[in-house]
């Protein structure tokens, strides 16, 4: 049988206990799951980029989970730049309506 791929999975947010996590992929119906943040352990990080294997029947193992930092760092890149982009466009001062 051949091995899958691992999944990459970003944590998006933690509240509460609670870790929500967002399929890394390039489709628009990206997967979003949610569950105890105690699952990840030390990997339950805002932000963080888990690589995270499968097990035979194609299940995440998510106590084999690992943070890819290159990414984290690439993703925050992106982010700033996005910002300074949207940053030069704002003409300042308030919104009337």
């Amino acid at each position: 049988m051949k091995k899958s791929e691992p999944e990459v999975w970003i944590v998006d947010a933690i509240e509460d206990g609670v870790a929500v996590l967002v399929e890394a992929s390039d489709d628009e119906d990206r997967a979003l799951i949610e569950m105890a943040a105690a699952l990840l352990g030390e990997l339950a990080i805002e932000g963080a980029v888990l690589v995270v294997p499968l097990g035979d029947v194609g299940e995440p193992r998510w106590d084999q989970a690992e943070r890819d930092l290159g990414t984290e760092e690439e993703l925050r890149l992106e982010a700033e730049r996005i910002l300074d982009e949207l940053k030069k466009r704002d003409p300042g001062g308030d919104v009337a309506l």
